[in-house]
C-alpha cells in the first residue's frame, strides 16, 4: 500500500468511475485498475463490487474510504510541518506606526519578528493619530503602533501598551523661555502652540517652530535627535500628568495569521 494508492481508491471511491479517476490522475483506466488491485491485495479485502457497467463500494471499501482520507490527511500535515521547518512561516504584515515613532526602539521589535520570521514580508505605513486608526479599522492595516486613544477604541479594536512618554516643549532659540530646560504648562498661557496630533505633521510643525510661528507640544520621542543648531530649543514639560501613551492596537477579528506571531513577540 502506498500513497498513490490510497489516492485513486479515494477518488474512485468518490467517483464509482474509473474513468474520472484515470483523467483526474492522467493515466490509463488499466492503471487505476492495477493499483486497485495492488492495494485490495496488500490489504487482503475487496473494496469495490465491479462490473463492466458499475462500480460500487463494498461495506468494508465503505468504512476503509474514512480511514484513507485520514491517512492522506495526517501525510499532507506532517508534509507541511516539514516544509514549515524548512522555510520557516511566509506571510505578510501592513504596519502603521504614528509620526516620531521610527526614532524609539521601534525597529529592534520589527528586528526581532524578521530574526524569528524572515519569509513574512512587511510594509509600512506612517501617519498621524487618525489616520493611523482609519485605516486600522478598514482593514488597510493589520497592527498600529499609534497613540492610544479610548475614544477611537471601536469593539472589535484590542491593544497593548508599549510604553508612556513625557511630553517636551519645542521653542525658537528667541523666545522668552528658550533659556530654560523646563516649564509649567500654565507658562503657556497665551501662546500660539503646534500640538503632535494636528494633520501638519512633525516635520511641518517643527519648520513652524524654526519660522518662529509658535511652539510646539510632542512626545520626547519625535524630538530626541533634534538640537540647537536646528533652530529649536528643546524644553522637559513639568507636568507629569501630561504625557502620550503608545500602544500597539489590531483588530480581533483580522484573520491574518501572521498578526498573532508579531502581537506574542510584543508582549514577550
Amino acid at each position: 500500500m502506498n500513497t498513490r494508492q490510497l489516492e485513486y481508491f479515494v477518488s474512485l471511491a468518490e467517483t464509482l468511475s474509473f474513468t474520472k479517476t484515470a483523467q483526474k490522475f492522467f493515466i490509463s483506466q488499466t492503471a487505476v485498475t492495477k493499483q486497485i488491485k495492488m492495494l485490495e491485495n496488500s490489504l487482503d479485502i475487496k473494496l469495490f463490487d465491479r462490473d463492466n457497467h458499475h462500480v460500487e463500494l463494498t461495506p468494508a471499501g465503505n468504512m476503509f474510504l474514512n480511514e484513507a482520507k485520514n491517512i492522506l490527511y495526517k501525510i499532507e500535515e506532517a508534509l507541511e510541518r516539514v516544509h514549515l521547518t524548512t522555510v520557516g512561516f511566509v506571510g505578510l504584515l501592513r504596519i502603521g506606526y504614528v509620526e516620531g515613532y521610527e526614532k524609539t526602539s521601534f525597529s529592534d521589535l520589527i528586528f526581532s519578528l524578521y530574526n524569528q520570521y524572515p519569509n513574512i514580508s512587511i510594509t509600512f505605513f506612517r501617519g498621524n493619530e487618525k489616520e493611523l486608526y482609519d485605516k486600522l479599522s478598514n482593514s488597510e492595516l493589520d497592527i498600529v503602533f499609534n497613540i492610544w486613544n479610548k475614544k477611537e477604541m471601536i469593539t472589535s479594536l484590542d491593544g497593548y501598551l508599549i510604553k508612556r512618554y513625557s511630553l517636551n516643549v519645542v521653542v525658537h532659540p528667541t523666545h522668552p523661555l528658550a533659556k530654560r530646560k523646563s516649564v509649567q504648562f500654565k507658562e503657556l498661557t497665551g501662546e500660539t502652540i503646534f500640538h503632535h496630533s494636528e494633520f501638519q505633521g512633525i516635520e511641518s510643525i517643527l519648520l513652524m517652530v524654526s519660522a518662529n510661528m509658535g511652539i510646539a507640544i510632542l512626545p520626547s520621542f519625535c524630538v530626541r535627535y533634534f538640537n540647537q543648531s536646528q533652530h529649536l530649543m528643546i524644553l522637559s514639560l513639568e507636568d507629569k500628568s501630561e504625557y502620550v501613551d503608545i500602544a500597539a492596537i489590531w483588530n480581533n477579528e483580522n484573520p491574518n495569521s501572521a498578526l498573532p506571531r508579531l502581537i506574542n513577540i510584543i508582549k514577550d
